[in-house]
């Protein structure tokens, strides 16, 4: 295979990656090496996997789910809840609400979550938009 059809088949596949959403940099977490994210159960989460982080819809690189567990929105802990979005874990019940309001069958009191611990991919975190290009 050329080196061209290589590079083609690269920006194929990462096009094919799963998304990993974020509407908003919450806690600035996505300046971290490593990070979590607090979501709703989906196939697609499973140890190992490469998502396309993007932020307000536009790629900001890769992240490899490194680690996952478990809870509920009854047993969400403060640790986990301003650790992951800066909000106490009443507001961020709120905020997933507001994030999955396209879903209205969710029962929040008992609702399960993921709590994904996640890692960039090939780079420290994600750049900065005023950063100088090394």
């Amino acid at each position: 295979m050329t080196g061209e059809k290589r590079e083609n088949r690269k920006t194929i596949l990462r096009m094919e990656r799963p998304k990993l959403n974020f509407d908003r940099n919450y806690n600035n977490k996505l300046r971290c090496r490593v990070f979590t994210s607090l979501r709703l159960p989906d196939e697609k989460y499973k140890k190992g996997t490469l998502l396309d982080v993007q932020l307000g819809g536009y790629s900001k690189g890769t992240v490899k789910i490194i680690g996952m567990s478990h809870t509920s929105c009854d047993k969400l802990s403060e640790w986990i809840a301003k650790l992951d979005t800066g909000f106490t874990a009443k507001e961020t019940i709120k905020l997933l609400k507001q994030l999955y309001a396209d879903r209205p069958c969710i029962d929040w009191n008992t609702q399960p979550l993921v709590y994904l611990l996640l890692e960039w991919e090939g780079q420290e975190r994600m750049s900065d938009i005023f950063e100088k290009p090394d």
